[in-house]
């Protein structure tokens, strides 16, 4: 078998970024970059996805959502509530290396025990970009900022010639997950009768976009001072979107199917606070710590389950039962056949779903014989009468499509474990986790994985995306079959469903510097 290797794609086709093709579900400070926390985006139902693939456009409209902040201007936390609407063309132009697009925060809420109480503000950002390879940097400039802020009938009206904002994002577009990491340093200046109250807060958010799950998580440090005193105080706000999949047996005896899955999709938004220093006339009677939510409700779809009876019992019978359910795996189930090695076609096919990769609809394409069918020039052996090209294609643009040394991708050719691993690992762009320059993995047989995938099975077993057989041997060289194969991306897709969403929640919010 020839040496396995990864193309490299810079200076193939000028101009296009492909590691920036995965899609864009949710967008950096959809609930702001305040300390407060919004509802946030329901993520797409598996119909809609499929609808919007068929008609080749993007769902993405302005957001408004419920909004909950607490402020601490007065000395005392006060929550407020109401609505945050975020509006702007933020869609990346990613034929240019840098651009500006224009994005507008309007909050509008009050306390749930006075109405006169509000926040009433409205921020416009000039968000200049640069792309560098996978990796966009986003810098926000304040273009006009009007807040006015009243608690207890006591109006801050935001002096903007000397208040100060400013955010710093990096992102990096992997096929699979979009991550983010930003900063934030804000100084609002309030004038209050003849006297200033500045509010000062800066901190750091994480973040990751994906099909299966979605998180944004703040630490933001807070200081108010003004006259005679000062608070400090930290708040940690947090919200995901998630996609949980639940079996269900159907209750009456005479009905044609026995059950079927639904995909239950949930938004969870909470915040935390902690009070480090209070003014003195609050130090008794004002609480040091606090939380704050807000409530959800979940959404619903139902999925096929098909009937794989043929499989009881077999280990890879609920992977599989999944894969069909969420329109992974298509066709006839019964023509499964989970002991046959799976071709590298079929596996990047399978991959290219799970992630949700945009893929080109082919179908209205003028139909041609093989014989007059037009070479692909990126593979010169995948042709576009074949099932499995628009799903590869759609991997090359994202980065994950694979060739043999001369080029060719060999699409019905069997593919070996460590080819499988890191390909799969490269959807997640969490090669990284592997150590350098070479990894010893835990496996017996470690001394047989070739060098250019020690990192990818590392982090895959590291991840619990792999694990050894009862030997305790990973074997390296041997060919996938269709059942390990729909076991290794079930686990992709669960691991994208809850474990990034922990790594990005209680990792983050339960800490304090």
């Amino acid at each position: 078998m020839k040496k396995f290797r990864l193309l490299v794609f810079a200076g193939l086709f000028s101009g296009l970024i492909f590691s920036l093709c995965s899609p864009v579900l949710a967008d950096v400070g959809d609930f702001g970059f305040f300390g407060g926390i919004s509802s946030g985006r329901k993520l797409p139902k598996t119909t809609e996805l499929l609808i919007e693939q068929q008609k080749n456009k993007k769902n993405k409209d302005d957001l408004e959502s419920v909004y909950k902040e607490v402020m601490f201007l007065s000395g005392v936390p006060t929550t407020f509530e109401g609505k945050l609407t975020v509006k702007g063309d933020t869609e990346i132009d990613k034929t240019k290396t840098a651009d500006t697009y224009d994005v507008t925060y309007t909050y509008d809420a009050t306390t749930a025990t006075d109405n006169e109480n509000n926040i009433n503000r409205s921020i416009k950002y000039e968000v200049n970009y640069r792309i560098e390879g996978d990796q966009i940097v986003k810098d926000y400039e304040v273009d006009n900022w009007d807040e006015v802020v009243t608690i207890g009938g006591t109006a801050y009206q935001l002096d903007e010639d000397q208040s100060q904002s400013s955010i710093s994002v990096i992102e990096s577009h992997t096929p699979g997950v979009t991550y983010y990491k930003g900063n934030i340093s804000h100084k609002a200046i309030y004038t209050l009768d003849e006297n200033k109250v500045i509010w000062e807060i800066s901190g750091t958010f994480y973040g990751y976009d994906s099909a299966w799950s979605s998180t944004e998580t703040h630490r933001i440090d807070g200081t108010v001072t003004t006259d005679g005193w000062q608070m400090q105080y930290q708040v940690r706000p947090s919200v995901s979107m998630g996609k949980t999949l639940q079996y269900s047996e159907n209750e009456p005896t005479a009905i044609s199917f026995s059950g079927n899955y639904r995909e239950v999709m949930q938004n969870k938004s909470g915040l935390s606070y902690d009070i480090y220093t209070l003014p003195k006339v609050n130090t008794y009677n004002v609480p040091r710590t606090g939380t704050e939510s807000i409530e959800t409700y979940n959404n619903f779809e139902q999925l096929i389950a098909p009937n794989l009876g043929f499989l009881k019992g077999h280990f890879a019978e609920s992977d599989i039962k999944k894969l069909f359910a969420m329109q992974i795996l298509d066709g006839e189930p019964t023509y499964y056949q989970p002991s046959q090695s799976i071709t590298r076609g079929q596996f990047v096919t399978m991959l290219t779903k799970a992630v949700k990769l945009p893929v080109e609809d082919t179908a209205k394409k003028k139909k041609t014989s093989k014989k007059n069918q037009v070479v692909n020039s990126v593979f010169p052996d995948v042709t576009e009468d074949r099932e499995e090209y628009k799903y590869i294609m759609a991997a090359y643009k994202a980065g994950l499509a694979v060739g043999r040394d001369n080029g060719h991708f060999y699409t019905d050719s069997p593919i070996e474990r460590q080819e499988a691993i890191v390909i799969l690992l490269r959807t997640l762009g969490l090669e990284n986790l592997g150590l350098s320059p070479t990894s010893v993995t835990s496996f017996v047989d470690d001394q047989y994985i070739a060098s250019w995938a020690k990192k990818e099975v590392y982090a895959a077993a590291r991840l619990g995306i792999i694990s050894g057989d009862s030997d305790g041997r990973f074997r390296p060289k041997s060919y996938v079959s269709k059942a390990e194969a729909a076991a290794f991306v079930n686990r992709l897709v669960n691991y994208m469903r809850t474990d990034l969403q922990t790594d990005y929640t209680e990792h983050i919010v339960n800490y304090s510097d």
